[in-house]
């Protein structure tokens, strides 16, 4: 079973490892623990079928402050858990 934190983690940088945008390493764990994890694994397919959704309906890019915005808010919502 993952720990917490990694769990904790994985959330966090979930966006990132959708778009491809950490380092080859942290993609490699991140992906290892998703493999391992259905709770996180389900979030992960989640977050992308919405990521499909939003670029099929036009792809706009949201203003990078909106995107810092929706990661602070989701932090937040899971910090109060």
């Amino acid at each position: 079973m993952a720990h917490k934190a990694e769990c904790e983690e994985a959330l966090d940088r979930l966006f990132e490892y959708i778009d491809n945008e950490l380092p080859d390493d942290e993609l490699v764990r991140i992906g290892e623990h998703l493999k391992t994890c259905p709770p996180c694994e389900a979030e992960h397919r989640i977050n992308e079928k919405i990521k499909r959704m939003v670029h099929g309906a036009g792809g706009e890019v949201a203003p990078g402050d909106l995107r810092t915005k929706v990661l602070a808010t989701i932090r937040e919502a899971r910090t109060a858990e």
